[in-house]
């Protein structure tokens, strides 16, 4: 069974879209995703270039992937929407960048069935090692 809906295409999202600017380095699109565990559709990529967490001294890039949702908003609404999911991708950031005494008790959980973007305390190392397709790194922690 597929968890499917369906709502007109966001135009006025799209328009905000193009339109957005945000820092230096961040880009924004929308897109027909495939979000890998058999989740797929209009996705609004965040694509961000940052200093790598684990390894200060390079930069990676990073596509973060928010499901755009079924729904007929206004341009106000979704605007609003817009500002809150690059609110999440900050906060995400932020959980993987703050540490104390080289602790990072915010790490995200990538794992599948995690997300991502919820502020919590680590369950386990295995949890902040885990890749949102369920491959472990061990060059993390």
């Amino acid at each position: 069974m597929l968890n499917v809906q369906v709502a007109p295409y966001p135009i006025e999202l799209e328009q905000l879209v193009n339109s957005l600017t945000y820092k230096k380095n961040w880009n924004f699109y929308l897109q027909e995703e495939d979000r890998g565990q058999e989740s797929k559709g209009l996705t609004l990529v965040i694509a961000i270039s940052t200093p790598d967490s684990y390894h200060p001294d390079e930069i990676r890039r990073v596509n973060h992937l928010m499901i755009v949702p079924a729904a007929s908003y206004d341009e106000r609404s979704w605007q609003r929407w817009l500002f809150e999911q690059i609110c999440l991708v900050e906060t995400h950031e932020a959980m993987e960048f703050f540490q104390v005494e080289g602790v990072r008790p915010y790490a995200p959980s990538h794992g599948p069935g995690n997300d991502p973007y919820m502020v919590r305390e680590i369950g386990t190392a295995t949890d902040q090692k885990t890749s949102f397709r369920g491959e472990l790194n061990d060059e993390l922690v």
